[in-house]
């Protein structure tokens, strides 16, 4: 036994010796995390001032923007997790101020990753953000990044005593991208100290010594689930690892006792997508016997299919928010309504084909990037009750960070100047 023991220990030390060995190389350039083109052309010949008509370069900002949980306001992060926080208002960025900071510690895989949380609150909603690298706190073993998320309890998270959630996204590849995907999920207490949501019993380790990210994993279009009593989520436990596999199921919370994840709700989904209407959850499904996927409805006892695409969802695919774009096409559906719209293409050159899409909240307005059948780097701007279209062919669209549009149709894009990424600027229109 004392044999067999040593054994295992032995094993235990290399694997932490090697992870420690990982973390301490530093943070990955995130500066280079870009939506580029996904077709670049060799010398690209859009170049020119056209797009000038539409919009405005700002130098002032220069870090991408990404949204808050306010329709208005935007923050910056840099790499230091130093927090800025944004208005926009009629194209325009007025820098305001934080409503203030707190010091917060989450305990992941034994080890406490520090970070300070700089927060907005605004119509009794808080919204805060922080960065750990092991550059910032160099003392911290086995994570070398974590992404700090903290906002308001939602009804199906609530224990009565946490005031706020706190989330970490420990992939620093998703640094400057909107779809972060939350491995890490605590309550956090008035006193700033946390709690893990779900019960930790059954994750297991990864070979780099921290337990596997795709137990439970939040994105941020499934963190408000309204006034639930359960709350649903994704999690790879019964594959060898999403990464590998991209196979993922739906789990709920609350299965045999407070505070217990053990319920399989929905098996296999087709991707980290999903959207709750009222008892019902609509989500993708991949269909094996052919090239193609589906929409399913389940009301919790049966599923329903409610439309059928051709192609690979993550090929052939974009989604924002509740809505999926057909790339070769522009045609965009509403999974829960189940409305068609239609993005007007023929504005571009032939072969356009989108590899970036953003909607408004309220479902008006997108903005579409990609390139045309020269890959030259194009951009629109659709303005869907007045059917109109706004677009620009010109290499100023060729490195992108995010692109957002609010809902009266003014835009905001983080552009870079080249693929280095060594400055940003922001580009800021409106639909026509």
């Amino acid at each position: 036994m004392a044999k067999k023991l040593k054994i295992i220990l032995s094993v235990l030390l290399v694997v932490l010796i090697g992870a420690a060995a990982v973390v301490f190389t530093g943070v990955l350039d995130i500066n280079k995390n870009l939506n580029k083109p996904e077709k670049p052309s060799d010398s690209p010949n859009a170049i020119g001032t056209d797009y000038k008509a539409t919009y405005t370069a700002n130098t002032a900002v220069s870090l991408p923007l990404m949204k808050t949980e306010f329709e208005d306001i935007f923050y910056t992060m840099s790499k230091q997790g130093e927090v800025h926080f944004y208005q926009a208002s009629a194209g325009t960025l007025t820098e305001i101020p934080e409503s203030g900071n707190f010091e917060v510690k989450a305990e992941c895989s034994s080890q406490k990753l520090p970070a300070v949380i700089h927060y907005i609150e605004k119509d009794g909603k808080t919204d805060g953000y922080g960065l750990f690298t092991n550059i910032i706190y160099p003392d911290v073993l086995l994570y070398d990044y974590a992404f700090f998320k903290v906002t308001n309890m939602f009804g199906g998270f609530d224990d009565g005593k946490g005031t706020l959630l706190m989330m970490l996204d420990v992939d620093n590849t998703r640094f400057y991208k909107e779809d972060k995907v939350y491995s890490e999920i605590f309550y956090l207490y008035s006193d700033h100290t946390s709690k893990h949501f779900l019960s930790e019993d059954q994750r297991t380790v990864a070979m780099d010594g921290r337990v596997k990210t795709d137990y439970k994993m939040f994105t941020n279009n499934i963190l408000a689930q309204g006034d639930s009593k359960n709350v649903l989520f994704f999690s790879s436990r019964y594959y060898v690892s999403y990464d590998e596999t991209g196979l993922a199921d739906i789990f709920t919370s609350g299965g045999s006792g407070t505070n217990v994840d053990n319920i399989r709700y929905i098996k296999n989904v087709a991707s980290l997508n999903f959207w709750r209407n009222g008892s019902d959850t609509y989500y993708f499904e991949k269909n094996y016997e052919d090239n193609s996927f589906s929409l399913y409805r389940y009301d919790g006892e049966k599923a329903t299919e409610v439309k059928k695409f051709g192609g690979d969802i993550k090929k052939d695919y974009l989604i924002s928010g509740e809505f999926i774009l057909t790339k070769s096409t522009g045609e965009v559906y509403n999974c829960i309504s189940g409305q068609t719209l239609n993005i007007i293409y023929s504005c571009f050159n032939s072969g356009f084909t989108a590899d970036l899409f953003t909607m408004s909240e309220n479902g008006k307005y997108a903005v579409v990037r990609g390139v045309n059948g020269g890959n030259n780097p194009a951009c629109g701007i659709m303005n869907f009750d007045a059917n109109r279209m706004t677009a620009y062919e010109d290499n100023v669209f060729a490195y992108i960070a995010n692109a957002h549009v609010l809902n009266d149709g003014s835009v905001y894009i983080s552009a870079a100047t080249g693929e280095s990424a060594s400055a940003f600027y922001q580009l800021t229109g409106k639909a026509q």
